[in-house]
């Protein structure tokens, strides 16, 4: 769904390769061997620490691919909850009985409207609609008169 995934299992075997080669306290070598303090001493070397920065840069992309493949499958994984939620709303309202209920709620509005609009024809046949009390008209007020700037151009 989102492409390939990356190989967990080549990424671990870098980090056991590249962090396997970390002295403990008093090793003389790997990482800080060239002032034999060990890891927590830094090291003098140009080169050794280019190649710490580029390992740690590796790392970091490694992390924020991961974490960029991680986003895109909780995405995927939100996406697939919301459709299988919208199809089984879907689905419980188009059973039998969600049916029959709709349709007796649609046929019980036809039916009051049917009946409204007989009543009001009969009332309109006989005359009588006329003669019910509506809403008194509006009074007009008198406009204000207003007189035109002249504007001179």
């Amino acid at each position: 769904m989102f492409g390939a995934m990356p190989d967990f299992n080549q990424s671990l075997e870098m980090f056991k390769t590249m962090w396997g080669n970390s002295p403990t306290p008093g090793d003389l070598s790997g990482f800080g061997a060239g002032i034999g303090g060990g890891a927590a001493m830094p090291t003098l070397d140009i080169e050794e620490l280019d190649k710490r920065i580029q390992d740690l840069k590796s790392v970091e992309n490694w992390l924020q691919l991961n974490m960029s493949v991680l986003r895109s499958t909780i995405q995927g994984l939100e996406v697939q909850r919301a459709t299988l939620a919208a199809l089984k709303s879907f689905s419980a309202a188009m059973t039998p009985e969600a049916m029959a209920e709709a349709s007796k709620a649609a046929q019980k509005a036809a039916n009051q409207a049917t009946q409204a609009a007989t009543e009001m024809a009969k009332e309109m046949a006989t005359g009588s609609f006329s003669d019910k009390k509506t809403a008194k008209p509006r009074q007009k007020k008198p406009r204000a008169t207003s007189t035109r700037r002249a504007t001179g151009s």
